[in-house]
């Protein structure tokens, strides 16, 4: 039986070095592909760091706040219906609700934020995460973009007053 067990850990231990080895291969080729990453990306032109959307210029000289959501995302649900809320004469800019799905448009119906229900501006836009704020000038370049996490963070990238919440 003892022969047995001390088989057994030899055979264990061998198993052991092996997967090492196979785990060294793998780790070595996953640097290798990303030194090919680094290179491909060092390689292709880099995007323009402004980007600029005709659609949301504006006459007035105003800036035009666009929330980037999504219809799946509950948290998007609630920071368009607050941009509804707060959207009108004491915001210092146009409010724009840019989607993929006719859904979302229902968020701000009654409301003075201009549903956009275009899945390639949105491509576009280009957001890494919903829901996004996205500033652009008179001119329709580009400001800013923040990620909104609540009303309040909503409030404070539109600017909107303590006594304008409060009412809202």
């Amino acid at each position: 039986m003892r022969a047995f067990l001390d088989s057994l850990a030899v055979l264990s231990f061998l198993g052991t070095v092996l997967l090492l080895f196979a785990f060294a291969a793998l780790l070595n080729m996953i640097r290798e592909l990303q030194a090919k990453l680094l290179q491909a990306q060092a390689a292709a032109p880099a995007a323009p760091a402004v980007r600029s959307v005709a659609r949301f210029g504006s006459e007035d000289g105003l800036p035009t706040f666009v929330l980037v959501v999504s219809e799946r995302c509950p948290n998007c649900q609630e920071r368009s219906r607050r941009l509804a809320a707060v959207a009108g004469p004491g915001l210092a800019g146009h409010a724009v609700l840019l989607a993929s799905a006719d859904r979302c448009a229902e968020w701000v119906a009654d409301s003075q934020v201009e549903p956009v229900i275009d899945a390639a501006l949105l491509g576009t836009v280009a957001v890494g995460a919903t829901p996004t704020l996205v500033k652009y000038s008179a001119d329709g370049t580009e400001e800013w973009r923040r990620v909104v996490g609540s009303d309040d963070d909503l409030d404070a990238f539109l600017a909107i007053s303590p006594s304008e919440r409060l009412s809202a």
